[in-house]
C-alpha cells in the first residue's frame, strides 16, 4: 500500500473527498516528522511509537572498488509497533 492507496482508503472510510484525505495524511506525516526532528517521541495508542535512534560511526566498504570508507554517525527514525498492532497481526 502506498500513499495514494492510503488516501483512497481514508477517503472511502471517512466519506470525504480524496483531496481532503490527502491533506490530512500530509499533515499527519509532517507533524510526526517535525516532532522527531525536534527530538520528541510520538506515541499513537494501540498502534506504535516513533522515536529517533543514534547510529554510531563505523568503517564500511565501497562495493565498487573495495576501498574502506568511514561512515559517519547519524540519527535514524525507528518505529516500534504497539501491543494491539502486534496482536492483530498474529490473530
Amino acid at each position: 500500500m502506498n500513499k495514494a492507496d492510503l488516501t483512497e482508503a481514508l477517503a472511502a472510510e471517512a466519506g470525504i473527498p480524496k483531496v481532503h484525505a490527502a491533506r490530512y495524511i500530509h499533515i499527519l506525516t509532517n507533524t510526526i516528522a517535525n516532532a522527531l526532528v525536534g527530538g520528541d517521541k510520538v506515541t499513537i495508542s494501540d498502534f506504535g511509537t516513533f522515536t529517533v535512534s543514534q547510529r554510531r560511526n563505523f568503517k564500511g566498504y565501497n562495493p565498487r572498488n573495495g576501498t574502506q570508507i568511514d561512515v559517519p554517525a547519524r540519527r535514524i527514525p525507528v518505529f516500534r509497533a504497539g501491543k494491539a498492532l502486534k496482536e492483530s497481526l498474529n490473530a
